[in-house]
């Protein structure tokens, strides 16, 4: 979270800084929000996975878990042209996704019939920070459009946490994850405009934005309380892995958080290191200050 903080401190100087020096030239200073969605990758099939897993063992099962798909965003960019067309932009934002959801169920295996919950939270934030390529084009005196492409650099915070209980063994337990990664991808997008007075034109944007975080290593966190005690373990050098587990004959993609060494055991197969895949389309609505 500092590394994020730091950076978004930085991007905001930037952007501040660069204001002066930039208006004695044509420049425009964007302010958008919207949302931003991404793939997930191997976090989505793991959680359908965990689902399908605890409703073909269980005699009753209510609920389900989230995947990872979209959140809220926003981005700031100044844009400094040259000429009626060309312009080049730099500009960061921020974007989120997060929500709890879980299950609870009863199940027989091993004998007597128990109940159990399990909830899980995954949090990803993203600080995007881009150099655009920009080509505008006035269609009329107060409607514009802008096409841009270019590089982006997205730092990413990714964290998850699984509260379990279950009335066998009396069980509650509670497992965390943290870990910061960086992406290097390409983003590319059209902006329509409409110019409301002199200096402000409202705008519309949509991009996609391509990226990927992998090997995702960071600090792990368990603690399991039953009838017969407490154990409470954790590691500052575990990583998300994706992984198939085989029961009754059905193979469920899952993920979890192991040591390098990775998950093993009867029904595992095919573990690897996982990712997330940041890549994906985002609309947005501001304003453009300037030309």
């Amino acid at each position: 979270m500092k590394k994020i903080i730091g950076i978004a401190s930085a991007v905001a100087l930037l952007l501040v800084a660069g204001i002066p020096a930039f208006c004695q030239q044509q420049v425009a200073f964007k302010l958008l929000a919207g949302l931003t969605w991404m793939q997930g990758d191997d976090y989505n099939p793991g959680v359908l996975g965990a689902y399908r897993l605890a409703k073909d063992t269980s005699d009753s099962l209510a609920g389900g878990y989230g995947q990872l798909s979209g959140g809220w965003s926003s981005q700031a960019e100044i844009v400094n042209y040259w000429g009626s067309h060309f312009g080049v932009g730099i500009g960061g934002g921020y974007y989120r996704m997060t929500g709890a959801s879980g299950v609870t169920g009863t199940a027989s295996v091993p004998d007597p019939t128990y109940q159990f919950s399990s909830v899980y939270t995954p949090k990803i934030s993203v600080i995007p920070l881009f150099i655009n390529l920009h080509y505008r084009l006035q269609v009329t005196a107060r409607i514009g459009v802008d096409v841009f492409a270019g590089p982006v650099f997205q730092v990413a915070q990714y964290g998850f946490r699984r509260e379990a209980t279950s009335s066998l063994n009396s069980l509650s337990e509670l497992e965390t994850f943290n870990a910061s990664d960086t992406a290097l991808g390409l983003q590319g997008g059209l902006t329509y405009g409409f110019r409301i007075v002199r200096g402000i034109t409202l705008i519309a944007e949509g991009f996609y934005r391509s990226g990927k975080v992998s090997n995702i290593k960071g600090n792990w966190f368990l603690n399991s309380t039953t009838s017969s005690g407490t154990v409470t373990a954790s590691s500052s050098a575990y990583y998300l892995w994706s992984y198939d587990f085989t029961s009754g004959g059905t193979v469920y993609p899952q993920i979890g958080y192991f040591d390098a060494n990775g998950p093993a055991g009867q029904g595992v197969n095919n573990p690897r290191k996982a990712g997330l895949n940041l890549s994906g389309p985002a609309v947005m609505i501001g304003f453009k200050f300037g030309i």
